[in-house]
């Protein structure tokens, strides 16, 4: 099911609830108030979306998107001199139980949605996130494109594409469903806002590895003392951050290297090593070898040092 939302039709735009539905959506104005029926992404393709949802403010920026479920409360504001286009995909809260159950218990033939204790629970973490460092980002940005050449197509999903996002989703939360155990018997809502907390370091990390960094200046960006982002990030991640930034770094080079997108001494300044004798250090002590060895066993099929790692 697919609609191209206006102010005229936005009333009638709610979705029945179990129901998989794709839309499109162009504002300059808009104050909303959120029908959380379902499962909810909400993705910015152009300008900023601002969602308040369970009493917290979210500015959802172009290749960012927001995840909420059926438990939530909100509402969407726009205020823009340029229309403002979003991507919004309400999947069934069954759909999502069913491919929690299906890999929780990938042996038995019919997946049991009764695994699910988070996706459709209160203790979800509703959260924005950032496409490029998610697995469901990209076919948000794929599906964006696509719609913007013809928004007001009578565009058609198979069934197969829900279950691909659905998919995804659980794939991307794996981890934060172990952060949320981690942190220890507290309240959810007590977890949710360390979590958050965590993973807006752990963002800017992600976008900053190659330069230098100390865990101070990590820990002021998640709002947390030294101490308490180490101890934290540590328990949730099972590396320390100093540990994450050195993997994040290796990674890039690892990658631009085998992509033939740089020598092993400009990858290594490149992703934020200060000699070529350090990097080749660390890089053996990560993958087994030294880079001038590494890449040689690279079969000419593969782009990167991670595709080989995962299929040797």
């Amino acid at each position: 099911m697919y609609n191209f939302v206006t102010k005229e039709n936005l009333v009638n735009a709610k979705p029945p609830k179990r129901t998989n539905v794709v839309d499109f959506s162009c504002f300059k104005e808009l104050y909303h108030k959120l029908p959380f029926n379902n499962f909810s992404i909400k993705y910015v393709v152009e300008g900023c979306e601002k969602y308040t949802v369970n009493g917290r403010n979210y500015h959802v920026m172009p290749g960012q998107y927001l995840l909420a479920n059926q438990f939530s409360e909100g509402t969407i504001e726009i205020d823009s001199k340029k229309i403002v286009k979003g991507v919004c995909i309400n999947l069934s809260s069954d759909l999502l139980s069913e491919a929690v159950g299906s890999l929780i218990r990938p042996d038995t033939p019919i997946a049991d949605p009764n695994l699910d204790s988070f996706f459709c629970s209160p203790d979800f973490l509703e959260n924005q996130y950032d496409s490029a460092h998610t697995n469901t980002g990209p076919l948000l940005k794929a599906l964006g494109a696509q719609l913007m050449q013809n928004p007001q197509r009578q565009h058609q999903f198979s069934k197969e594409f829900y279950l691909d996002i659905a998919g995804r989703l659980v794939a991307d939360h794996r981890p934060i469903c172990k952060q949320l155990q981690s942190v220890g018997s507290m309240k959810s809502e007590t977890k949710k806002d360390l979590i958050r907390k965590l993973n807006k370091g752990k963002e800017y990390m992600d976008a900053y590895f190659s330069q230098a960094m100390d865990i101070a200046t990590v820990a002021k960006e998640s709002n947390l003392s030294e101490f308490h982002f180490f101890r934290l990030f540590k328990a949730a991640n099972g590396v320390t951050p100093y540990q994450y930034i050195l993997q994040k770094r290796l990674q890039f080079a690892a990658s631009v290297i085998g992509k033939g997108q740089a020598s092993i001494s400009d990858a290594a300044f490149a992703s934020g090593f200060t000699d070529i004798f350090s990097f080749s250090k660390a890089f053996k002590n990560y993958y087994g070898l030294p880079p001038s060895k590494y890449f040689k066993y690279l079969p000419s099929e593969m782009n990167t040092a991670e595709e080989f790692l995962q299929n040797a």
